[in-house]
This record gives structure tokens, sequence and C-alpha cells, in this order.
């Protein structure tokens, strides 16, 4: 009977002291990475410190969910590091040559500098664990293995997370409009994703441009597969794709300069009612030392809608090239052009500007009633 006593009033002051330790906590909210505030405890990433006082005041942490250890160091979760990895605190135990790391309490580690027994060893990540850490700022998580008779120093195999980077597809660094009757001129900073596509013209000895694009991806332009009707008869070799420029008969060092790697027409592009159906293409470029495009003030990505996107009729779109000011034109404009167009209802454009043979579902009828702006000729008519 006393036995039940003594063993009642021992759980009923354990409870007591961690209900009063869990309401301290709730009343005391920590942050997360650090300390707990209860005296005796070092709890990081809010755990909570359990004080048995009936036991020398001996004292524990109790970890939330995804950590572990003595002070709740250990990220159970953690599978990758940032920068050097001075901060990772995960669980990776191995080399990057497979070989098991030795615990950090080990005793063949106190005569080397790092140990769990060393000043300021928590704040490092070492303990009673064998889990890589980079406590001396080498370039990434480290531990050290047994080879014979000797304990040496190994890089780990930890990948290096990857970073969420911004997308910056879309974004241009330049607004300003030189206004041109019914359209604009563009610096190719607002445009910065114009491609301009030019052929060899062996009778005029020189390049001529003949299409537009767009760059979608570093290494992909998008562009019209009516361009590339023959393009099984002329050789990659004769097309030149330039990013970054703003006016067809001058250069300057803004401008990036690609080979045709591949053309790829849409599978189901025909020209048989003279509607272009499914006129659209796909052109990888390469440069001549190998790379793709580099993003700068002047070249950039645009970004492609998502599958569901649903145009309202009379919405505003942007359009820009270098299309001619006029269906009598012989040449292109010169300078990048841009302006703005509304979206025309399918059943319009087919009843009164086309028939249905030309325009359907797959495409997009765009301009103004006056037909003074459209996306050919991209401004004055």
């Amino acid at each position: 009977m006393k036995l039940l006593l003594i063993i009642s009033v021992m759980l009923s002051a354990l409870v007591t002291d961690l209900e009063s330790t869990q309401n301290w906590q709730k009343r005391h909210k920590l942050p997360g990475k650090s300390k707990s505030g209860h005296k005796g405890c070092n709890c990081l990433n809010e755990g909570t410190c359990i004080s048995y006082t009936l036991f020398s005041q001996i004292n524990r942490c109790w970890c939330p969910e995804g950590y572990s250890g003595d002070y709740c160091e250990i990220e159970k979760d953690s599978k990758c590091y940032t920068e050097k990895g001075e901060d990772y605190r995960g669980t990776v135990a191995k080399s990057d040559n497979n070989e098991e790391c030795l615990s950090w309490d080990s005793a063949l580690l106190y005569r080397w500098p790092y140990h769990a027994g060393m000043k300021d060893a928590l704040r490092h990540g070492l303990g009673k664990h064998n889990y890589c850490r980079n406590p001396n700022g080498s370039s990434r998580p480290w531990c050290y293995v047994r080879r014979g008779y000797r304990s040496i120093q190994k890089l780990c195999d930890i990948q290096m997370c990857r970073r969420e980077i911004e997308p910056t597809c879309g974004q241009r660094t330049f607004n300003k409009y030189f206004k041109i009757v019914n359209g604009y001129t563009a610096a190719i900073e607002s445009q910065p994703w114009i491609a301009t596509i030019f052929q060899y013209n062996q009778n005029m000895n020189r390049e001529k441009f003949f299409c537009g694009g767009s760059l979608i991806e570093p290494c992909w332009v998008l562009t019209a597969a009516h361009c590339f009707q023959d393009k099984s008869i002329v050789p990659y070799s004769q097309y030149t794709v330039i990013l970054g420029k703003s006016r067809l008969d001058t250069t300057d060092n803004k401008e990036q300069t690609f080979q045709v790697e591949s053309i790829i027409l849409h599978e189901g592009y025909s020209d048989e009612t003279c509607g272009h159906n499914n006129d659209i293409a796909l052109i990888k470029i390469r440069s001549s030392s190998g790379h793709c495009a580099v993003e700068s003030d002047y070249v950039k990505t645009i970004c492609l809608p998502p599958n569901n996107l649903v145009l309202r009729d009379n919405s505003q779109c942007e359009v820009s090239g270098y299309g001619k000011e006029d269906h009598t034109d012989f040449q292109y404009a010169h300078r990048l052009k841009s302006t703005n167009v509304n979206i025309i209802s399918q059943s319009l454009c087919q009843d009164e500007y086309y028939n249905a043979n030309q325009v359907n579902d797959n495409m997009i009828c765009a301009g103004d009633t006056q037909w003074n702006t459209d996306a050919c000729s991209v401004s004055v008519l």
C-alpha cells in the first residue's frame, strides 16, 4: 500500500511539472531556432523543457515533430544544404566515398579541433551523433572517417538545395514608346523576347530578314510554321537568329547571334485553305560557342500562358515585330514596332472578315474593326 502511495505521489509530481512547463510554454511562445527560457534547458526549435524535480533536477527536451537530439537540434527531414552548409542540421552520415562517419563524441576525435566536447559544440551542431556538419566553414558539410589507424576529414555526400528563382519571363526593363500614326516604334528593352530570323540570300550575297519570333526558353524560339514551309530545301546553316535587335539595318553589342540547330513544325500545320492552320513552330538555337541565350536587359524570355487561359472578346493584347507599314510595301520596317489590338469573337471574324475554312478554334482573331492596325503589319495601314 505504501509503495502504491509513493508511486502515485511521484506520478502526480511528474504530471504537475509537465503541465506547469507546458502552460509556461503557451504563455511564452518561443520563436523557431530559439532556445527554451526554462532554467536548466537549452532546447532549440521550440522544444519543450521537461524538469523531473524528484530525480535530482533532471532536465530534458521534448522535441516537436521533425526534430530530435538532446536539444532538438537535429532536423530529421533536412535533405540538402544551403550556401556552405554551416547551418545544416540533417542526418546524412556518409562521406562522398560512402564511408561511415565517426560520432562527434568519439574518443578518437578529442585530439582534433572539432568534437562534441569543444566549446560552442552545440552552436556548430556537434553532439552525440555522427551526422555531417561544417563547423569550420569548409566548402560543404563534412565529417571524420576512420582510415586504418587514422581519422581524417572527408566531405559528405549531400546535395546543395536548389534555390527557388523568381521567374523573369515577361519582365521588361523599358516601357517608353515613340508613337508612329497607328503604331509605335519600341526600344528592344520593351520587347526583349523578340527574335529576328534571317536567311542567307545567295542572289544578294547577304542575310535578309524574313520572319520574327519570341524567345520562350534560353534555347528555344517560338515562331510561325509558314516561315519554314520549305525547310527541307533550305539547310539550317543558312538561317541566323538574332536576339536583342532594335533595328534591322544596324548592329550593336546588345545583340546575341545564334545558329539554328533544329526546326520543329506543328504536325498538324497546313495551308490548304489559305488559313495557315496550326501555324506554329519551334526553333532550337545555339551560339557558335555552343551556348544558348543569356538573360540581359535586352534579351529575356516571354511567359507562356496557362493551358486553360480564356481570352474574352474585346480584350486588349499587345503585338510587336517588324511588319510592313503597308501591304504594298516592298520592305519590312527597319525599327521594332509595337501596338495594341483587341480580341474579335470567332463568330464575327468568320462571318464578316473571313470564312469558316480560314478561321477555326485553333486561332485567335485580333485587330480593330477598321483594320487600321493588325498583327501582320504591326502598325500603319
